[in-house]
Order: structure tokens, then sequence, then C-alpha cells
């Protein structure tokens, strides 16, 4: 009795642990997919900020924003089916105002521009009704600034979180995106200071609609 009783308690230990490796297994490998309809044969797409909204750059140590009237961003979103969301969509050039016929609004009545230095990449890590959320990753933005103090200079960098792509309405927001620090900063008279936290708000509307579902 005693014999059968160990026998059972082995077995019933390699059952759990047989079963634990395939519910571990299983799970390391179930990830979500991406699949992407571009009009575009090419993969390209083009964008520009929504009418009537404004792409705004916000210090949250020093509370002063910088706030742009006009934005454009161009980049790849590759047709087919994607293994996940990362890197789902490539940012290749984000531009912000220009500093001659459209400036943005700077701290102390100041005119700013922007510029992206590096490919930004869209990531997706959920979707649901025809929205896709994620973040963009790998932001490094260029601030140029005429101040009252000279030419300021700073640098944004990093994550922002909240990113939202709208199928139905070919929208691409980012609503308080937080995990951006600024650096590089340069004659900005404290307006912006090296290591403050940023966060970047816009609503951009891609030309000719991409259509982004999972699985």
């Amino acid at each position: 009795m005693r014999t059968i009783t160990k026998r059972s308690l082995f077995a019933t230990a390699v059952a759990a642990a047989a079963l634990g490796l395939t519910v571990t297994s299983a799970s390391a490998t179930a990830q979500a997919t991406f699949t992407i309809v571009n009009p575009n044969a090419n993969g390209s797409f083009t964008a520009s900020l929504k009418a009537g909204t404004t792409a705004d750059l916000l210090d949250t140590v020093t509370n002063q924003s910088v706030t742009c009237y006009s934005a454009t961003a161009t980049g790849t979103a590759t047709n087919g089916v994607h293994a996940n969301g990362t890197n789902l969509v490539q940012i290749a050039t984000a531009t912000f105002g220009n500093a001659v016929s459209d400036p943005c609004d700077g701290p102390l009545g100041s005119s700013f521009s922007a510029v992206s230095t590096s490919a930004i990449n869209l990531n997706a890590t959920s979707y649901a009704g025809g929205i896709t959320s994620g973040s963009l990753s790998n932001v490094h933005v260029t601030l140029t600034g005429d101040t009252l103090f000279g030419v300021c200079t700073a640098k944004i960098s990093g994550t922002a979180s909240n990113a939202k792509y709208n199928n139905a309405t070919g929208e691409l927001s980012i609503t308080n995106g937080a995990g951006l620090t600024v650096s590089g900063v340069s004659n900005c008279a404290s307006l912006m200071n090296n290591g403050d936290a940023a966060k970047f708000s816009a609503v951009y509307k891609v030309a000719k609609p991409l259509t982004v579902t999972s699985p």
C-alpha cells in the first residue's frame, strides 16, 4: 500500500511538472501578431498635424511648454503580418514648425522649431475595436529657439507612452506621452534643464490611412 502511494504521488508530480512545462512553453512562444494594410505598395506613408490641433512639448519640471501649429512625419509601414508589435512602424523624419514661416510658440514670447535626428519607432502592445495602442521609442528631437536670451537649444529623448492609431480616422494620437527626458540644454535660461522630464502630445492625420489589425 505504501509503495502504491509513493508511485501515485510520483506520477502526480511528474504529470504536474509536465503540464507546467507545457503551459510555460506555450506562454513563452505566444505573441500577438499585427497585420498592416498600406495603400502605398512601397510601404511608405506621410502624415501631418490634424487641422485645428497643436503639437505640444511640456517640461514637467519647469512647467514651460512649446506649442507647434504644424508638424509632419514620413516613414515606413510594411504591408503584411508582423510577428509582434515591436518597431511595427518606422517614422523616418519628423519636423515641428518652421523657424521662418511657422515657428512654434515657446515661453516668454520665444519661437521654436524642432526636428527628429533619428528614426522613431511605433511599438504596438495591444489592439481593440480598430485601435492599436503602444508607444513611440527611440525618440531623439532637437529643439532650437529664438529667445530673449539668445538662441536656445535642447534635445528631447526617450520613449513616449500613450500612442494610439485609429483605423476609422487614420489618426495617430499621442496624449501626454511620458517617458521623455531633456538634455543638451544650451542658453535656455532655466526654461528647460538637463534631466527634466517631458511629455509630448499631438494628433497626426495619415494622408492615405493604414489599416492595422490583430490578430
